[in-house]
């Protein structure tokens, strides 16, 4: 009984030194990579760093944190972030967003995101650059607001990151969120009537990304991966009245020009023509042509508020068959 004893206070010291060496190597991993930020140029604040968990987790949380980013004009702001990792494998990681407000910047955009019970949940395989197994974000109700007034929000949402094979830069990705709700901003932009659904049935995507480069920990300290092939296997929402679905695949070059067919299946043209031109997307002048070739592409395919279209890419030009549609938005990741 005496060994046994021994035995157990043996491991139980053992274990604890490994904790407190391990939690005292995140503490000083965290302060070294905001340091380095800062020796990059970069905001890069923090209040403080706190360690708990003991026995079973290496849990940390940053309070009153400031990051901003000069060469892509990006920074975020919360008050806290907590990470928590098992002790016997930090490369389970959980990320838990604060319920407080987060303050969102871009050089075109400054938003705030609450959010309720928002983790991330990241897969990390054993390496020094922390290449992304996977990662799976879930949310409870959030939205997202700007001085101008609300932008976006959803009653919940789930997105999901998963590398096909290690060293592989191919990653599926899958998106799903319920109750979306396109704000006051959207809505008036799109000049929506009142009795117009706030929100949306069904809002869901699923497709296949090849980047130039894994994601790793230095997509946050370099630059971010870039797309190189995009493999749409279906992005589905229904709006009221609107329904679209589309399939397709494209490569994107360096300067993010994008090659390739997208299949859309959409039905009730007629309001989605109604919204484009209320927009801008879409001239006054040029509404009754749009109306007459859309009325026509429908009755080619023996339906009335319906249609079937193949939309080709060329070095990031659109068009449907021999009718230019115009520029294509780069698809580059900042």
């Amino acid at each position: 009984m005496g060994k046994l004893i021994k035995v157990i206070m043996v491991l139980t010291l053992l274990w604890g030194g490994w904790w407190a060496i391990a939690t005292a190597g995140l503490k000083s991993a965290g302060t070294t990579w905001f340091d380095a930020r800062r020796a990059e140029g970069w905001q890069a604040d923090v209040g403080s760093i706190e360690e708990s968990g003991f026995p079973l987790r290496l849990q940390t949380r940053l309070t009153h944190i400031a990051l901003a980013d000069p060469e892509t004009g990006t920074a975020v702001r919360m008050d806290q972030f907590d990470v928590s990792t098992p002790a016997y494998w930090p490369g389970y990681v959980t990320v838990t967003l604060p319920d407080t407000p987060i303050t969102l910047a871009s050089p075109g955009l400054r938003a705030t995101l609450t959010a309720q019970d928002a983790q991330a949940d990241l897969r990390l395989r054993p390496d020094t650059t922390l290449p992304l197994e996977s990662m799976v974000l879930t949310g409870g109700e959030w939205k997202v607001d700007t001085a101008a007034g609300d932008l976006l929000g959803a009653d919940t949402i789930a997105i999901s990151m998963i590398q096909q094979t290690a060293e592989a830069p191919i990653y599926d990705f899958q998106i799903d969120a319920t109750g979306l709700t396109p704000g006051t901003l959207p809505r008036g932009f799109l000049g929506l009537p009142a009795d117009w659904p706030l929100a949306f049935d069904t809002f869901t995507g699923s497709m296949t990304v090849g980047f130039d480069t894994v994601w790793d920990r230095r997509a946050l300290e370099q630059r971010r991966p870039q797309p190189r092939s995009i493999d749409l296997e279906r992005a589905q929402f229904v709006w009221g009245a609107v329904e679209m679905l589309a399939t397709g695949n494209v490569t994107v070059d360096e300067a993010g020009l994008a090659t390739g067919t997208i299949s859309l299946k959409a039905e009730n043209w007629p309001a989605m023509l109604e919204m484009a031109e209320t927009s801008g997307y879409l001239a006054r002048n040029v509404r009754p042509q749009a109306e007459q070739m859309l009325g026509a592409l429908a009755q080619m395919s023996g339906q009335t508020t319906g249609l079937d279209l193949t939309i080709s890419l060329q070095d990031g030009r659109m068009s449907m068959g021999f009718i230019p549609l115009g520029s294509a938005p780069r698809i580059v990741l900042r």
